[in-house]
């Protein structure tokens, strides 16, 4: 049923009609508003109130229950209490809903019974093919469509709203109408705004595999707390990225990193957040931070420019030198003005024009109003600009004047046009809009804007994405002893049933046996204390390598225990020389497991040198991350980084399959030591899995 419940998501944007149950008489309540909204914002499909208490509900024909509708109603927007909001789906399921949206809350928010109802609810939409919003949500609003289901209080207070091509998913419903309402006034426009709610039914994931469809949408921009499904979620990002939808994410809720112990770096270089890092970068989505970040990347597509040659254009010679150094900051390219533009500059500007980009055109508009719009004009007749941005600031008191002057000029212009006007009052920035101004304050703002836009388009067609599918590896008959941490030894004879690369090695605990294992591992050797338990041994002195013979091997033996007490230990195959990894996987529970590579060795502990990644841990996607590596140079002059890759991958994925396969949580390579001739795993640990 996944096919259904994202395709019929169309059901949900462009309903060819509609039933209101719960309906009230009174514009103002829960019930009454999604009414209100779709008599004013001018759905032209048929809406049916229900509720018994009515014979009409705001001018419409009101029906008694569901029962009594007419056949075909195709979405149904529930707005009662939560027993009787799974009632009404049912019915509303038995009479071929195609899509519904549920407003009420008391479900799995509140505790086991209301998780009990919701659970009720997933099963009625999923059996009937069902798109179901919510329940707890605040509904949907298809700008594209002009469909509502929704009560949101700031669709009754805004003026009317042309569509535009950026659809907003976000997880609040408050969060999503807020940023509509503040991105509007600022000119950015949105073909649909998604309030997902508890998500019983249709996910996130699924409103992204449609959006990826859908004709009215350009671009994606979400507010995420979290998901239940990891490879849900990479599967809808690639629908994404295939169609070539930039992707916009503000992901909230960061946890502390994931659980840490002594021995294991790979814990602690990969938080759970770093997941979704990983995840966003495998598919070209730019994270971004703040409210104000979903706001001037909306405005920014809105603008639908490549913002390759930006012209500046400002009565203020001062913030002509921030303006360029935001430019600079934020990836936006400032346009070189060729001699014919400059000149045509000179001959409308006063001699003490800024003729260089950024343009001054000076205080002198305070007299001269028109020189405003003649600056602009003469910038967008350049071949070398694609964006007009001016800056204003102060002369409040012409206002009027200027906001005229622009609001006319823009119509003419080829380029789109932006305002970023400082010292004035909110009311003066939102009569410009309302004159059809794209509008900010700070220019850095809608520079910032532009360049979060100009970098989704690029990071999503520069993405691995999937790539090619790893080989897959079965443990299925891998024996997996029990135990908190396995240990060296334990592991590395996991490793070996893997299939994966390790050296010669043997347990011994005695110097006799010492000696004894060297003559079947060969000289050189490495000796490791194994007992007593110590966390980085190398760093400490208690690895000891190139032991060339048996005098050095007792020597060695004998200041291990004079040291460390040492009471067991490995005498090890001595492997030639090469760049050193850490390759570590790990359990995640959103994506089944994540991984870490990087640095190996001594220096995982010393240097910042490390990417996490999310399955499926293919050779392509490897080798994209390993590039992003400092250590990528040092791996380059080792061995091909194709072929590290391949080798990273191929234990990746063994790890991956071991985890899954159930009574481990975490198993950490480091080093793996990579060289021309191959790979192979020096040291191993691994964790059990957590006790319920």
């Amino acid at each position: 049923m996944q096919s259904s419940r994202y395709t019929s998501v169309r059901s949900l944007l462009d309903p060819a009609s509609i039933a209101v149950v719960g309906a009230s008489d009174n514009p103002e309540r829960i019930g009454g508003r999604p009414l209100r909204i779709l008599a004013e914002r001018g759905f032209t499909g048929p809406v049916y109130p229900v509720n018994p208490k009515y014979r009409t509900v705001q001018g419409a024909t009101a029906y008694p229950d569901i029962a009594s509708l007419p056949d075909g109603v195709e979405m149904y927007v529930i707005a009662v209490a939560a027993q009787a909001a799974v009632d009404a789906l049912e019915q509303a399921a038995e009479r071929g809903a195609k899509a519904a949206v549920v407003f009420a809350g008391g479900f799995a928010e509140t505790g086991e019974e209301g998780a009990r109802l919701q659970r009720r609810m997933r099963d009625i939409a999923r059996d009937a093919g069902m798109a179901l919003v919510g329940p707890n949500s605040l509904g949907v609003a298809s700008f594209a469509n002009r469909a509502y289901g929704t009560f949101a209080t700031t669709l009754a207070t805004m003026p009317p709203i042309e569509a535009g091509s950026i659809a907003l998913v976000s997880q609040s419903g408050g969060t999503a109408f807020n940023l509509l309402t503040e991105a509007y006034w600022t000119g950015a426009r949105f073909s649909h705004i998604i309030a997902t709610g508890n998500e019983a039914g249709t996910t996130f994931p699924d409103y992204l595999r449609y959006l990826a469809t859908d004709d009215a949408t350009s671009a994606v921009i979400g507010y995420m707390e979290g998901i239940a499904d990891g490879s849900d979620m990479a599967e809808a990002l690639a629908a994404l990225q295939d169609a070539g939808k930039p992707v916009f994410m503000l992901k909230v809720g960061a946890s502390e990193r994931g659980s840490r112990s002594v021995a294991s770096h790979t814990a602690q270089f990969s938080g759970d957040d770093s997941a979704f890092d990983a995840l966003f970068d495998r598919f070209g989505v730019v994270r971004i931070d703040t409210m104000d970040d979903v706001v001037d990347v909306a405005r920014a597509l809105t603008l639908n420019t490549p913002a390759e040659g930006i012209a500046v254009a400002t009565n203020s010679g001062g913030s002509a030198v921030y303006q360029s150094d935001m430019c600079e900051r934020h990836g936006v390219l400032l346009a070189d003005l060729p001699e014919e533009t400059t000149k045509a500059l000179a001959e409308r500007l006063p001699s003490f024009a800024g003729l260089v980009n950024p343009v001054d055109f000076t205080p002198q508009v305070l007299t001269d109003h028109e020189l405003l719009g003649d600056t602009v004009r003469i910038l967008d007749a350049s071949e070398a600009v694609d964006t007009l941005l001016v800056f204003l600031g102060s002369m409040g008191d012409i206002s009027p004047q200027l906001t005229s002057i622009l609001a006319r000029t823009s119509k003419e212009l080829r380029k789109p046009l932006v305002l970023s006007w400082l010292g004035v009052s909110d009311r003066v920035r939102v009569a410009a809009a309302e004159a059809g101004l794209v509008v900010a304050a700070d220019p850095a703002r809608v520079l910032r804007g532009l360049g979060l836009a100009r970098k989704g388009r690029r990071t999503i067609t520069e993405a691995p994405g999937f790539g090619p599918p790893p080989e897959q590896v079965d443990a299925a008959a891998l024996e997996i002893p029990a135990g908190a941490g396995l240990g060296e030894e334990t592991t590395m004879a996991l490793l070996d049933q893997l299939g994966l690369p390790t050296p010669r090695r043997a347990s011994v605990t005695s110097r006799d046996e010492a000696v004894s294992a060297a003559e079947q591992v060969g000289y050189p050797c490495v000796l490791k204390l194994v007992e007593p338990f110590m966390a980085h041994r190398a760093k400490v002195g208690a690895v000891v390598t190139g032991l060339a013979d048996q005098a050095q091997l007792e020597a060695a033996y004998d200041k291990m225990v004079s040291e460390f007490g040492m009471t067991r230990a490995l005498v090890v195959e001595q492997v030639p020389p090469g760049a050193e990894l850490i390759v570590g996987v790990l359990s995640d529970r959103t994506f089944g497991t994540r991984a870490v590579i990087g640095a190996g060795g001594v220096w995982a502990n010393e240097v910042d040198d490390a990417r996490t990644l999310v399955p499926p841990f293919g050779a392509a996607y490897v080798e994209h991350e390993l590039r992003r590596l400092k250590l990528a140079a040092r791996l380059a002059e080792t061995a091909d980084l194709r072929t590290v890759a391949v080798a990273t991958a191929k234990v990746l994925t063994a790890l991956d399959a071991a985890i899954r396969r159930g009574g481990i949580r975490e198993i950490e390579c480091n080093p793996v030591r990579v060289g021309p001739d191959g790979f192979v795993v020096l040291d191993a640990l691994a964790f059990g899995e957590d006790k319920p």
